[in-house]
């Protein structure tokens, strides 16, 4: 059950923003196979001056956090990488100098749906 937050300026046509949600849809898919019932991806805007861009970033830059049930090794945090950056270069013309990737994993029993904890099984 990934939770995805892809963060950029404000001002992309809605079609752009559309356009993110699905390659990182299909980013995660493909790299962790994850059902497409268990994306929960969004897209937040900011203001230029709430979002100021580190040298050598353009303005189309992304920053990507994503939350992930803790158990998964190097290689496939790395094809997962490797599938965003890809993802979007093709489908949103993207520099993979512009993405920004973070991957935060909290503990299971921190992780709930429809009112019930994950069980530590899952």
């Amino acid at each position: 059950m990934p939770l995805v937050k892809i963060e950029i300026r404000t001002g992309k046509p809605i079609e752009y923003r559309q356009l993110l949600i699905e390659s990182l849809r299909r980013a995660f898919m493909d790299a962790l196979q994850t059902p497409e019932a268990a994306l929960w991806i969004r897209v937040c805007e900011r203001k230029e001056e709430n979002f100021p861009m580190p040298p050598g970033r353009s303005a189309d830059a992304v920053l990507i956090e994503a939350s992930l049930m803790p158990g998964r090794g190097p290689r496939a945090k790395r094809a997962l990488y490797e599938a965003i950056v890809g993802h979007l270069a093709r489908d949103a013309g993207i520099r993979p100098d512009d993405v920004c990737i973070v991957l935060y994993e909290p503990p299971i029993e921190n992780w709930a749906e429809h009112g019930e904890a994950f069980a530590p099984s899952r």
